[in-house]
């Protein structure tokens, strides 16, 4: 290119930049005035062979009367769109009071858009003569056309690169345009990603229960423009007079803050100036905190308020009282910082074990609250990122949009979306779901530490990101503690966040939307209400059947179930090829005596596709951390998802394929069991399954175990009523009269007194009829040990719980109470004459008013037969009373 075109190229590129200027400041947007400082740092630099030329905003805030600067040549520059001689003049006034003429020689003033033909003000002519350096307003008030003469006296070389730097500029310009253009676009795709994890069932709305605390903090998290005005309602409500006049009285100087002032701040019409309000926001509300806190039964400070020796006598008098109403008032201005650390928060992070709903939260955000606000928005399921090499996942999952803008690095992709943010209003959020499904976990640790510490440069550009437990203890904790603590805001577990309400919302959630058509039994409910794995589970095996009336549920029979379910997914000719791939998981983990994780050397392709697709849904087997060293490199570890699923298996492999394969192995691998951390799971279910199979060979060797009561009895639950046999009543009867330990006792008794369906060979009525045989010095001790714990300290806390039973009782309505039914009415009966004198007297009325139920008649007549001098005084009060009315 010849000199006489760059130096036409390099006009015409000055002028556009102006006449975007211009456009920009008429449209009331200003941020590119800011932009132009950064831009024409080397440009000066160039021109006017300034090396060290930078932006004095960058190194003070709101540096006074020069915008760039360099030491080495001593020359200062103000960039400014406004090119009247006031402002001019308003420039060098400000140079000369600051005395900046100690570190510049010369003053430029740069006009953004055009400056005038001359500058004539008499103010402004004064203040040039009262200069200590010289000025002067024909040759040092520049605009695009002095800039373009300037220009024209560098060599070829310099005239190139300032055109590269403009042309480079607006390439940029051009690309952010375009963006914003396809913005929506962009947006939708992403958005289609949701609608894929729906297809994957990763994601199902139906059954997402919103948790309140985490919910609400993300409000602030993600979209703080809308809900700092709870911050602000929070601060006004705030008074400091009472606990002030408390001090005065004390002889304490008081604490100061205005928090009300702090609350009526002027409303922030930009990100930028919400982002200065929460800042001094947060300061204030701090100091207030420390000031507080020395009276406060709350926060980290070690320091107390000691008052001094003269004081002393106020401080006794009025400490209790200083004191609780100063840690009401730190919890506050506790609840108050963390809003507002919300607000400014660049992480937001969710951990829990699997299964617990961080990918329904995650998804449920963006597909609802995210969109209701119109805050952009960009989701990445982490699992997708292993279809991309190091050590740009991310950047390229982003890139992998066909409405994606064109960015050299991360930083200008966090660069345009920090624009989008200040454009809307609010923060663009990067959603990724699932870090530790990463299968490169080390590389991606290194990869996620660069990328949020290139977020983190970005004022308005935020993430919120979900992880294991384990993998986040493992793996993660190290990256974002300490060095992006100031960012980062954690929830440690969603499931805790839950109440019972939701936890019943939630249950009939799922069942509605598997089409399950149950009546669930309160255990059974309880059961499922409390682990969301099962859960899952058993509607993944019951969708779309009508299963009636659910008594119990028994876990033994959800994972068997749900085994079958999934082999049965399998295309036939490789369903046995599955369970095998199974049962090879649990050999290795037993001939190898590590439960924790599996390194899949020795699976052949077929065996890994089969795992990777059960590892995809993150049920039965989890891709685990690896270990370290250099013999697990490129090594990937698995694991089973839940540990009672994994001891299952483990028993399931054991009675189904090495009893009749390798039936000495058994003997074998019982031995050494009792010596392995799965030892109690692994025989629980080794037993059941046993019986369910007609395993005789494990039957023997649980039975022939020295500890085989003790685990009989704590797996009584794992019983179901199909495999139940008349041996199993007898064998509890005699257990009820020799156990030993009452902690034993009191378990048995109990699980006996909740087993209502009289079709078990295990119910209630085997409790009755042992009550029946007890004298009543027997009957009061069993009745203790029944309502007895290990920590009491009074000896009558028994009797107290005793009444608690029965006045539960009491409270029920009529329907209620028949349902429980007869045997267990009967029961009772028995507990009656060691209550206390009011629910004793409660008991017998309800009895004597209920005699012509058939469930109480039928109770009553139960009892008959008691051995117990005590239950018969009852009964017959009971008789006595029922003739009287």
């Amino acid at each position: 290119m010849t000199r006489q075109e760059l130096l036409q190229k390099s006009a015409s590129l000055l002028g556009r930049f102006a006449y975007e200027v211009r456009v920009s400041n008429a449209l009331g947007l200003f941020d590119i005035n800011t932009v132009a400082e950064d831009l024409l740092v080397p440009i000066f630099a160039t021109i006017l062979d300034c090396p060290k030329l930078q932006n004095q905003n960058r190194i003070q805030m709101n540096f006074p009367a020069v915008d760039l600067g360099c030491n080495a040549s001593r020359i200062s520059i103000q960039v400014t769109s406004d090119a009247s001689s006031s402002k001019v003049n308003e420039t060098l006034e400000k140079f000369q009071s600051h005395g900046l003429n100690a570190d510049f020689d010369r003053v430029l003033v740069y006009v953004l858009t055009e400056r005038q033909q001359s500058y004539n003000s008499k103010a402004l002519a004064a203040t040039v003569a009262g200069l200590p350096i010289k000025f002067s307003t024909s040759h040092d008030i520049l605009d695009f056309h002095g800039l373009a003469q300037l220009i024209g006296e560098l060599s070829n070389e310099k005239i190139q690169r300032v055109c590269n730097l403009l042309e480079g500029e607006f390439k940029k310009a051009d690309a952010n345009a375009k963006f914003r253009s396809e913005l929506e676009a962009f947006l939708r795709v992403s958005a289609q990603k949701i609608q894929d994890e729906k297809r994957t069932k990763k994601y199902i709305p139906s059954v997402f229960v919103e948790t309140s605390g985490p919910k609400e903090q993300m409000r602030f998290f993600a979209h703080p423009m809308f809900f700092h005005r709870k911050i602000d309602d929070e601060l006004r409500r705030f008074n400091l007079e009472q606990f002030n006049e408390l001090l005065r009285m004390a002889k304490i100087a008081e604490v100061q803050g205005n928090l009300l002032t702090l609350a009526n701040l002027p409303s922030p019409e930009n990100l930028d100036e919400l982002r200065n309000r929460l800042t001094t926001q947060l300061e204030e509300t701090s100091k207030l905190k420390d000031q507080v806190s020395v009276f406060s039964w709350y926060g980290e400070r070690a320091e107390r308020y000691v008052p001094k020796d003269y004081l002393t006598g106020y401080w006794t008098v009025f400490r209790h009282n200083v004191e609780s109403n100063g840690s009401g008032i730190y919890r506050s201005l506790d609840e108050i910082t963390d809003q507002i650390s919300l607000a400014l928060a660049k992480i937001f992070l969710v951990t829990g074990m699997a299964g617990q709903g961080k990918t329904n939260f995650v998804c449920d955000l963006m597909e609802n609250q995210f969109r209701k606000f119109e805050i952009p928005t960009v989701f990445i399921p982490a699992r997708k990122l292993n279809d991309f090499p190091g050590p740009n996942r991310i950047k390229d999952y982003i890139a992998n949009n066909r409405f994606a803008p064109e960015f050299r690095d991360i930083h200008d992709l966090l660069d345009m979306f920090d624009n989008v943010a200040k454009e809307f209003g609010r923060p663009f959020i990067i959603a990724i779901d699932g870090i530790n499904e990463v299968g490169d976990l080390d590389g991606f640790v290194s990869e996620l530490r660069v990328f949020l510490d290139a977020l983190c440069q970005y004022d308005f550009v935020k993430v919120v990101m979900t992880c294991r437990n384990e993998f986040f203890d493992h793996k993660f904790a190290g990256l974002f503690e300490p060095q992006f603590t100031e960012y980062l805001h954690r929830v440690h577990d969603l499931r805790n966040e839950m109440t019972d309400d939701n936890k019943n919302r939630l249950l009939h959630s799922y069942l509605d939307h598997f089409r399950i058509n149950a009546s669930l039994s309160r255990l059974a409910k309880e059961f499922l209400e409390n682990d969301l794995i099962l859960l899952r589970i058993f509607c993944d095996i019951h969708e779309g059947k009508n299963i009636g009336y659910v008594p119990e549920i028994y876990k033994g029979d959800i994972f068997e179930g749900y085994l079958t379910l999934k082999i049965g997914e399998f295309p036939a000719s490789d369903r046995r090829k599955a369970l095998s791939s199974i049962y090879k998981i649990c050999a290795s983990m037993l001939e190898n005596e590590d439960f924790s994780q599996l390194p899949l050397e020795g699976f052949d392709d077929g065996e890994i596709a089969i795992v990777e697709k059960l590892i995809g849904e993150d049920i039965i087997l989890r891709r685990e951390v690896p270990t370290t060293g250099l013999s697990s490199l490129g090594v990937e570890n698995i694991s089973f998802t839940y540990d009672e699923m994994r001891d299952f298996l483990l028993a399931h492999f054991a009675v189904v394929e090495l009893a009749s394969s390798h039936p000495p192995k058994i003997d074998e691998l019982f031995g050494r069991a009792c010596d392995l951390p799965i030892y109690e799971g692994f025989f629980r279910y080794a037993y059941v399954l046993a019986r369910k199979h007609g395993c005789n060979k494990v039957i023997e060797v649980c039975e022939a175990s020295d500890d085989f009561d003790r685990h009989y009895l704590n797996n009584l639950t794992l019983l179901s009523a199909d495999i139940q046999t008349p041996d199993d009543a007898a064998r509890v009867k005699a257990l009820l009269s020799s156990l030993a330990e009452e902690r034993e006792l009191r378990h048995l008794s109990w699980f006996l007194f909740r087993k209502r369906e009289a079709s078990d060979h295990l119910n209630v009525q085997i409790l009755l009829h042992y009550l029946g045989d007890l004298e009543d010095d027997s009957l009061q001790k069993f009745v203790k040990t029944m309502f007895s714990r290990s920590g009491d300290y009074r000896g009558s806390e028994w009797k107290d719980r005793t009444s608690h039973l029965l006045k539960s009782l009491l409270e029920l309505d009529d329907d209620q109470k028949v349902g429980i039914g007869s045997p267990a009415l009967a029961v009772a009966l028995y507990f009656t004459p060691f209550a206390r004198w009011d629910e004793r007297e409660a008991i017998k009325n309800l009895f004597s008013n209920s005699a012509t139920v058939q469930e109480f008649l039928a109770a009553i007549n139960l009892c008959q037969q008691a051995n117990s001098d005590l239950v018969q005084a009852c009964i017959a009060e009971i008789a006595r009373e029922q003739a009287v009315t």
